[in-house]
C-alpha cells in the first residue's frame, strides 16, 4: 500500500536526520532513480548524513527498503485501518476508508505507494511480512463490502475482486496526479469517494 503523512525532511545537521527523514529522502531517489540506481552513498548525501552515519539506522539498502515499507504499513494502520475499525456502520467505514488514503496519499505518500512495487528486491520473510500487513488491508475493505452486500447495498460483485478495484483506483492516483496537479486536493478525495461508492454500492 503506502507509507501517509511523512513529513518533509527538514535540513539536519551532518550525521543528523530522523528516520522519517531517512525513509522520505531514500523513497523519493528509489522512485526516481529505481532500486538498483540508487547507492547508500546518494541516500547519505540526500539527508546529509555520512555513509556511517546512515549505517547507524540501516543494516543496508535492502534492510531500509523494508524499514521504508513497514513504516508506512505502520502509518496506514496508525491514519487509515484503526480509525476506520471504529466505524460500525459499513457504509460509512467505506467512506472513511477511502477519504483517509486519498488524504494520506496526496499529504505525502506518493513516493512510498510508488515505491511498493520494488517489494520483490526483497528476500522472501521480509516479503511475507509485507504480504500478510497487505492482506490484512484488504481484509478489512473485504469485510466493509461483504457487510454490505448481507444489508443488500452491494452490487453484484464477487468481493475479492471488487476490493482489489477499489483499492487499485486509490493507489492508482500516486501514478498519474503529479501529471495533474492543478486539481483541487479536496474535489479529488470528494470525487474518489464518490467514484469508489458508484462502483460498488447500488443507487
Amino acid at each position: 500500500m503506502t507509507l501517509l503523512n511523512v513529513a518533509e525532511p527538514k535540513p539536519t545537521r551532518k550525521g543528523q536526520a530522523s528516520n522519517a527523514e531517512v525513509f522520505r529522502s531514500a523513497a523519493r531517489l528509489m522512485v526516481k532513480k529505481g532500486y538498483g540506481g540508487t547507492s547508500i552513498s546518494d541516500i547519505a548525501q540526500a539527508v546529509g548524513m555520512t555513509k556511517a552515519g546512515l549505517y547507524h539506522h540501516i543494516a543496508g539498502k535492502q534492510d531500509l527498503l523494508f524499514q521504508i515499507l513497514q513504516h508506512a504499513h505502520d502509518e496506514m494502520e496508525r491514519l487509515v485501518i484503526e480509525p476506520a475499525k471504529q466505524m460500525g456502520d459499513p457504509e460509512h467505514r467505506l467512506i472513511e476508508i477511502t477519504r483517509r488514503h486519498v488524504r494520506g496519499i496526496l499529504d505525502g505518500g506518493l513516493e512510498f505507494t510508488l515505491l511498493y512495487r520494488e517489494r520483490h528486491h526483497l528476500d522472501d520473510a521480509q516479503q511475507e511480512t509485507i504480504a500478510l500487513r497487505t492482506r490484512a488491508y484488504l481484509a478489512l475493505v473485504g469485510a466493509t463490502l461483504q457487510e454490505l452486500a448481507m444489508e443488500g447495498k452491494l452490487r453484484d460483485l464477487d468481493i475479492q475482486i471488487g476490493t482489489i478495484h477499489l483499492l487499485k483506483t486509490i493507489s492508482g492516483i500516486a501514478d498519474w496526479y503529479p501529471m495533474f496537479s492543478e486539481i483541487n486536493e479536496d474535489h479529488l478525495v470528494e470525487q474518489t469517494v464518490n467514484f469508489g461508492l458508484s462502483a460498488v454500492l447500488k443507487r
